[in-house]
């Protein structure tokens, strides 16, 4: 008997929905790498091979870069090198003549040197920037945090402008030391590796919006199969024709709802997350890469509700990375209880199970009495104290079967 597509469970609705993606998931695991992370990595080279003169209009404020950052979650070793070698080769970008693209593939430094990487100390105001378009690589986690923990670091800063395309570097009075970077004149891409236990620099930045700007992504590969396919010969994509002058690519109205119904709650006061804003950015970059990866200009519906599944799939990775991280931190309390004879911090590890509890039976009681609910009234249907924690407890309870998410609400 024949299965149909939307019979299919939901990740290989994903995967089988576009012949690319079906080609980076078979090209991965014949290099044995992680799907997601492969995909990760090809969105990152696919938004690299675009001018910077390609942006999101300016639904929210001005328009935004199509600049995306890719975060691959593993143990040491788990598999970042893999992903970013299995992505150069599974997919191969060209222009519209045919010809292959290169790609500047670089380390991070400071927060200077990412201004100076497309535009040169020295460089006559007049002149255009000597490079456009980089793909920048950091292989640990630790090396971004101790590279944003030096006494005056801007790297941090200068990331969260470089994903917006603002205007980057430093006006210094001398010449020879001066390098200012023209908003929306650079093309960028990040890809970072993180371990889930050394991550909690790049996570416990969330004020200022940094980690929300990433989209985490796993190395590993549960369903891999026992022998590796064939590796498949390279896809091919021809990047789209588009002119030198400013273009924003065309975006459904229900992504322009959405983002816009999340800003107009903000105006009015309502009780909502401002940060929530970057993830809808996030994952309507996702959507842009999706596009150029199909070789379109025009965002659609599709690519929208395909980039919300890998937005999911994010959700849960930085879930499981918060629960390492609480993990980690109650052990920590739990030895310093022992050594010190501190009974408040066993108290207070008590106390932290019990709302955990408390939030599980809230979802629960929740779904079982309106039968389906989103997130935004499983949020609402908890006390303002438990509702950091709500999305560690979904991802728990969704890793083990107790509720299902059908892309729009939960139920039992």
């Amino acid at each position: 008997m024949s299965v149909t597509v939307t019979e299919l469970p939901l990740a290989e609705r994903f995967w089988s929905s576009r012949p690319v993606l079906d080609h980076v998931r078979s090209f991965a695991r014949s290099r044995r790498s992680g799907p997601w992370s492969t995909l990760g990595v090809v969105l990152a080279r696919a938004v690299a091979s675009v001018e910077p003169n390609v942006m999101i209009p300016p639904i929210v404020g001005g328009p935004v870069s199509l600049n995306i950052f890719s975060a691959l979650v593993g143990a040491s070793g788990a598999g970042k090198g893999a992903s970013e070698g299995a992505a150069r080769d599974a997919v191969q970008f060209v222009d519209f003549n045919g010809r292959p693209i290169d790609l500047d593939e670089l380390p991070l430094g400071s927060g200077e040197g990412v201004a100076r990487t497309y535009r040169p100390a020295g460089t006559e105001d007049d002149e255009p920037n000597p490079r456009t378009r980089a793909l920048f690589s950091v292989q640990e986690v630790d090396t971004l945090a101790a590279l944003g923990s030096r006494q005056g670091a801007t790297l941090l800063p200068e990331l969260r402008k470089l994903y917006m395309g603002e205007q980057l570097g430093f006006n210094n009075a001398a010449k020879a030391t001066r390098s200012v970077l023209p908003a929306h004149s650079y093309r960028a891409s990040l890809v970072v590796g993180v371990q889930p236990a050394k991550a909690a620099p790049l996570l416990h930045d969330s004020d200022g919006g940094t980690p929300q700007r990433f989209v985490f992504l796993r190395v590993d590969d549960p369903d891999a199969p026992d022998e590796a396919p064939p590796t498949p010969e390279p896809f091919v994509v021809k990047i789209p024709r588009w002119g030198s002058d400013s273009e924003y690519l065309t975006i459904p109205d229900s992504a322009r709802v959405a983002m816009d119904r999340h800003r107009l709650a903000i105006l009015r006061g309502a009780d909502v997350d401002p940060l929530d804003g970057h993830r809808m950015l996030a994952r309507l970059k996702v959507a842009a890469g999706l596009t150029i990866l199909d070789g379109r200009t025009i965002v659609d519906d599709e690519d929208w509700l395909l980039a919300g599944a890998i937005a999911r799939e994010s959700d849960r990775t930085r879930a499981a990375i918060e629960c390492v991280l609480a993990e980690r931190t109650r052990e920590a309390n739990r030895a310093r209880a022992e050594a010190k004879a501190d009974e408040a911090e066993i108290i207070n590890d008590r106390a932290d199970r019990k709302d955990l509890d408390r939030i599980r039976g809230a979802i629960i009681r929740c779904l079982e009495r309106r039968g389906t609910a989103t997130r935004k009234d499983l949020r609402n249907n908890l006390k303002a104290n438990l509702r950091d924690r709500l999305d560690v407890v979904l991802s728990d309870l969704e890793s083990s079967n107790a509720i299902t998410f059908d892309g729009t609400a939960y139920q039992l």
